[in-house]
């Protein structure tokens, strides 16, 4: 067992998001994304992967396929494999989305 404090994985940058790796096994990897105000995570895909995300603290907009959702501390995303995700810190206040990526086998 590994316990970790999620204050430790929150470092943020200037000029760019930081993704801050806090567990990395076999099939998934769980990270801390931090967003200054106005950084972004460009629209991109996961295949074979579920991504789960909790937003820690903060406000943004989530981008799934088309659809802009408000978000903010407390609220869980869930992004299937085949859509796309974007993430960005609208607000005026740094914001922290903790990730959960659960690879799923490939079908041949």
């Amino acid at each position: 067992m590994t316990v970790q404090r999620i204050e430790e994985f929150q470092k943020f940058d200037e000029k760019r998001m930081t993704k801050q790796m806090v567990f990395e096994e076999e099939k998934s990897k769980a990270f801390v994304l931090n967003f200054m105000p106005g950084q972004k995570l460009p629209s991109h895909g996961h295949p074979y992967t579920q991504v789960y995300l909790l937003v820690l603290n903060g406000t943004g907009e989530c981008k799934i396929d088309e659809k802009v959702y408000e978000i903010k501390k407390g609220d869980t995303i869930h992004c299937s494999k085949e859509e796309m995700l974007s993430l960005e810190n609208t607000g005026e206040e740094r914001m922290s989305v903790y990730v959960v990526l659960a690879r799923e086998p490939k079908t041949k």
